[in-house]
């Protein structure tokens, strides 16, 4: 019996598999590069390629081992300056949407999305404010990632309807 289910049982299990690597493949898209720093004060970063990053305001973080937090919203009158290596300035678009993450004992609130033209050291200066807060600046790739998610995860998707289909087929005939 178990042997005339084998083809659909292995078309289900990389069905599974397909659908495993889409999932991880989407998981991804939340990670790749970012460099952290605390403002105010000016910092330089290094990009390693040209594309979209996002400027994150961490209101729920640790610094230097202790837990800190702060309000999600930056104070009035935070100023964030990007600029290059030869001075002219990096438009920030500011988000209009309240974007967030959440990450075990972190919490991260979307200033803004930065496009950098190349790679290269960048300087990011912030002011405005006192106290310490911590940022995070990140690629943006979710968008790369979906899609190939996507890729892996809808054909894996049909094999397993298209395995389980064939089961059930087999199951009936043999009940005849």
């Amino acid at each position: 019996m178990t042997g005339s289910y084998r083809w659909p049982i292995m078309i289900g299990l990389l069905g599974i598999a397909l659908v495993l690597v889409g999932s991880w493949t989407l998981v991804q898209g939340f990670g790749g590069w970012h460099a952290t720093f605390q403002g105010p004060g000016t910092f330089q970063v290094d990009i390693p390629q040209a594309g979209d990053y996002r400027l994150w305001h961490e209101s729920q973080t640790s610094i230097d081992g202790r837990a800190h937090r702060v309000d999600d919203e930056l104070p009035s009158g935070t100023s964030i300056e990007v600029t290059d290596h030869q001075g002219q300035t990096i438009p920030i678009q500011m988000s209009s949407a309240k974007i967030s993450q959440e990450v075990g004992s972190t919490r991260r609130v979307a200033v803004g999305e930065i496009e950098f033209p190349d790679s290269g050291a960048y300087n990011v200066a912030i002011s405005g404010f006192d106290g310490t807060r911590s940022f995070r600046l990140s690629e943006i790739r979710f968008f790369e990632h979906f899609l190939r998610a996507v890729l892996f995860a809808i054909p894996g998707a049909l094999l397993i309807l298209l395995a389980l289909l064939w089961i059930i087929i087999k199951a009936v005939r043999r009940r005849s």
